[in-house]
């Protein structure tokens, strides 16, 4: 992991020391499923695999993986906070038979090491706004090589008017929208342009197949709404 992602994961590790996480989205519409995310099942469902292989990187709580899980996936979950991790792993106790891993790792080290042309899918959904355009770009390459011929990538970002946007002070504008420093000290993307971050996906080879943008009442803050905007695209 590069220094700026290895800071963001250490803020992110501190976030759940702290507790702030603690029922995170808990009673939002975002806790276990989402638009996006049943457009992801249903995408990697079409591909006919028996007991198909998806990945979810930066999975929290690992509600969403718990729910592609049940959707009767082999799924592996990717946490670099170990508090998260462990309150994950508690969790999965309840569902022996499920064929859910829960992994302590960041992004950057668990993708480096991946097979190739083994993923019917990866899932990611609010963590590529953290990365640089860069980094993103270099991701969407290497998981390209991990994915199966028309595997999915599931990739979703904050949208402008979400509650953080508000909440913080903007450090950089860019094509595909402003990045804002929260009060606990993570840069953002707040994503304006969607065409940019197709551009993205184009560019490293992907055939991007849409983009659902959705919003979550109380996600982050109570009274307040969560915006989101993710990308389906194929190998």
């Amino acid at each position: 992991m590069d220094k700026y992602g290895s800071q963001t994961a250490e803020l992110f590790d501190e976030v759940w020391r702290r507790g702030t996480y603690a029922g995170f989205s808990r009673n939002t519409p975002g806790e276990s499923t989402t638009p996006f995310l049943d457009a992801f099942a249903r995408e990697v469902m079409a591909l006919g695999t028996t007991t198909p292989r998806v990945v979810e990187l930066g999975a929290g709580s690992c509600d969403h993986a718990l729910r592609l899980a049940l959707e009767g996936f082999s799924t592996t979950a990717v946490e670099y906070s170990g508090v998260a991790v462990a309150a994950a792993r508690e969790r999965m106790r309840a569902y022996p038979d499920l064929l859910l891993e829960v992994v302590q790792a960041d992004l950057f080290a668990f993708t480096a090491r991946l097979a190739r042309n083994h993923l019917a899918g990866v899932y990611a959904n609010s963590v590529f706004h953290f990365l640089s355009p860069d980094e993103r770009c270099n991701q969407y390459r290497l998981l390209r090589g991990v994915l199966v011929e028309r595997g999915v990538l599931g990739i979703s970002f904050k949208a402008r008017g979400d509650a953080l946007e508000r909440r913080g002070r903007v450090v950089e504008e860019t094509r595909a929208g402003r990045v804002v420093e929260g009060e606990d000290g993570i840069r953002r993307l707040f994503v304006a342009d969607v065409d940019a971050l197709a551009d993205e996906m184009r560019g490293e080879g992907y055939t991007v197949r849409r983009a659902i943008q959705w919003s979550v009442p109380g996600y982050n803050v109570s009274g307040e709404t969560g915006e989101f905007v993710g990308f389906l695209a194929t190998r």
